[in-house]
């Protein structure tokens, strides 16, 4: 179990729940929410009041993980305190839905800064640190639909692959100085979180209008997400669960990926196959060993 953990995103949804989580396991959360003393002071202070009763420690950091000012600061002030880190959970993150072609390229570009560039930007203030002790955990709350498209959320989608590219491609580099990376691919969640609530519309209505005869298919949109359940219950709380069990999984036995999908997206099903034509790849390239470093722990058993 990591004693330390960043967790971005934490005022809400999957972030605050996973913080609830992790309090409730003993761990020293640093929660990272923008302004918390500010616009986002009530959510802060409710995490405060919620550590109270936990046997673990939260401290509030003003995180933009866009800004990477803030990333150093958040990354100092856990070093300055515990002397290390033990785990980052990338959560942070904005849903996007409407017609493609009626999103501004400012949009696009927002929904990837926001969704996927901000992970790296983090990453460069996490690593040196996680590099030099030789270990650490970072793990990317991700979508089933950075590898199964869904209708009408491009933006989304198209930064959440980048998030996902992102994740794994570090992951192969950071495996050779100790660093463990866990990949979550979650799917649909209508209940339970802010996601869908939050959402961002497209800003160009009229290219939103020349889709009217679309509009009965986008009018299908939720109904048909609530039909991916079939009666079946929705535990937002599952994702932070996740977290909780794979960061307690002995090093060097985390997996690259795991799903939490009571939705049946369909993310696993093509893991599988690319997860074998990855080490397909690799092999011939001569570079299996990336997809597999071995730790100290496992060398010595």
């Amino acid at each position: 179990m990591a004693e330390n953990i960043l967790i971005t995103g934490a005022g809400s949804g999957f972030g605050l729940l996973t913080v609830q989580t992790m309090l409730d396991e003993g761990s020293i959360v640093y929660a990272g929410i923008r302004d918390p003393d500010g616009r986002n002071a009530e959510r802060a202070a409710k995490i405060c009041s919620y550590a109270e009763g936990t046997r673990g420690q939260a401290v509030i950091v003003d995180l933009d993980v866009l800004d990477e000012d803030a990333c150093r600061k958040a990354v100092d002030i856990m070093v300055e305190r515990d002397g290390k880190i033990d785990a980052v959970f990338h959560n942070a993150g904005h849903l996007y839905i409407g017609f493609s072609e009626g999103f501004t390229p400012s949009q696009m570009t927002d929904a990837f800064r926001s969704n996927a560039l901000g992970a790296h930007v983090l990453n460069r203030a996490v690593l040196p640190v996680m590099r030099a002790a030789g270990r650490g955990t970072l793990i990317y709350n991700s979508t089933g639909s950075a590898y199964v498209v869904g209708p009408f959320m491009a933006p989304y989608v198209m930064a959440k692959m980048a998030f996902d590219a992102i994740a794994e491609a570090t992951a192969y580099e950071v495996g050779a100085f100790g660093i463990e990376s866990v990949i979550i691919m979650t799917g649909a969640f209508t209940q339970g979180t802010a996601h869908f609530d939050n959402h961002v519309a497209p800003a160009d209505t009229d290219i939103v209008a020349a889709y009217a005869r679309l509009q009965p298919d986008f009018d299908q949109y939720g109904p048909g997400l609530e039909n991916l359940f079939e009666g079946r219950e929705q535990r937002a709380q599952a994702v932070a669960d996740e977290v909780a069990r794979v960061l307690a999984l002995p090093r060097g036995q985390k997996p690259l990926r795991t799903e939490v999908d009571v939705s049946e997206w369909g993310a696993g099903v093509v893991d599988v196959v690319s997860q074998h034509e990855t080490a397909r790849l690799y092999g011939n390239m001569g570079l299996g060993h990336l997809l597999r470093p071995q730790f100290e722990e496992e060398a010595a058993s």
